[in-house]
């Protein structure tokens, strides 16, 4: 399958749980900020034609500092892309970036999971153009319990649960339509394939997710993606 997809990354966060002054998509790893990973895998996909990324109002100079000093910017592509402008809730953030993109299937990425590998995208790609909604996941290790109060009050079944990752592909026209619902109704989700499941009825097709695929959302996941990165699979 040939089809192009649009590549939405998420970067308007404050990231306010890290503690740190610096957005969360701007902290440094290994001397280069997030979301500059992302957006390298991003620009050597050969099925992504366009590069929308989504920032916070006040970031634009911040952006422009961090990807172009040095030439250090993997925006250096013939690839199309385009910078808007995200709000306050990353439902809404999604939104404004799917409405920017062009191609007929979308990846929606969050720019704090910096370690997503090639692979990676090529499930997602593969299976979003078969099922329309594609997700990646990993598989619950732990014992799941319901507490109240403090107290155990029920054991969690976990054979039926998972825990999802970005990026999720989507057919745009899909994933548009339950984000403007959305928003017209006031109602918001965890995530995109939550909001397509609940406003349309429309099941994401899980693919194999990746340990690697850390999301940065406190300090100690700073430092398990800097574990990762020193490894040289995850070398760029």
């Amino acid at each position: 399958m040939s089809a192009s997809f649009s590549a939405v990354l998420l970067a308007a966060g404050r990231g306010r749980r890290l503690k740190n002054s610096v957005p969360k998509a701007y902290l440094e790893l290994d001397r280069r900020p997030l979301l500059w990973y992302s957006l390298r895998k991003f620009a050597l996909c050969a099925q992504v034609s366009q590069i929308v990324v989504v920032i916070h109002r006040e970031d634009r100079e911040l952006f422009e500092r961090s990807l172009g000093a040095n030439g250090r910017s993997p925006l250096q592509t013939r690839k199309r892309t385009e910078i808007v402008y995200g709000a306050e809730q990353r439902q809404d953030s999604a939104l404004a970036g799917v409405q920017a993109a062009t191609e007929k299937y979308v990846l929606l990425h969050d720019a704090a999971r910096p370690l997503i590998s090639a692979e990676l995208l090529t499930r997602v790609i593969e299976a979003a153009q078969i099922h329309s909604a594609a997700v990646p996941a990993l598989p619950i290790t732990d014992s799941l319990k319901r507490i109240q109060e403090n107290e155990i009050v029920e054991s969690v079944d976990r054979e039926e649960l998972v825990r999802v990752q970005t990026p999720q592909g989507f057919r745009k026209d899909l994933i548009l339509h339950a984000l403007q619902q959305a928003h017209r109704e006031k109602r918001y989700f965890t995530d995109e394939a939550g909001a397509l499941l609940a406003l349309l009825g429309v099941r994401a097709k899980i693919v194999p997710g990746e340990e690697r695929n850390v999301k940065v959302t406190t300090p100690s996941d700073l430092e398990l993606a800097r574990l990762w990165l020193s490894h040289v699979d995850c070398r760029i």
